[in-house]
């Protein structure tokens, strides 16, 4: 019998011939076995991070394109009322201006223009009083530096 077949039985019946195959079998090195079982949890694990990384940050920027925009409005909202000729809310508006410049919603580059918007609002006034006689109008700054 040649030594490529092999007689195999399977609960007593008939004796079956298989011949063995030529399967080309590789084995891998044991630097890249430990590579493979330990380099893709690890990589997997660096991807998950620079995910969560990059989905934070577009939070953080849409977080503070919100605020602006809602900054924004409240800026318009105020400056209409604040130049109203009905004097209630002409005191409304300028009340949320105020509001609006140490509120929390402001950030640091909006800061001066909600300052010129008061300016503005207050320059005619001022012109008016200071024209109107021998008076003087001494600006105090209200806002509360911590």
């Amino acid at each position: 019998m040649p030594d490529d077949v092999h007689l195999l039985s399977f609960d007593g019946g008939d004796a079956t011939e298989l011949r063995r195959s030529a399967l080309a079998v590789s084995t891998m090195p044991t630097w890249a076995v430990y590579l493979v079982s330990l380099g893709t949890p690890a990589a997997a694990f660096v991807a998950v991070v620079v995910g969560h990384w990059l989905v934070r940050k577009g939070a953080n920027e849409l977080d503070v394109w919100r605020r602006r925009e809602e900054t924004m409005r409240l800026l318009r909202w105020a400056s209409e009322q604040a130049a109203s000729s009905d004097h209630a809310r002409a005191r409304m508006g300028v009340a949320a201006l105020d509001a609006l410049s140490t509120s929390e919603l402001l950030q640091e580059p909006d800061q001066a223009l909600v300052d010129a918007v008061i300016d503005s609002l207050i320059e005619l006034p001022i012109e008016e009083i200071e024209s109107s006689g021998d008076v003087e109008v001494i600006e105090i700054d209200s806002g509360q530096d911590d």
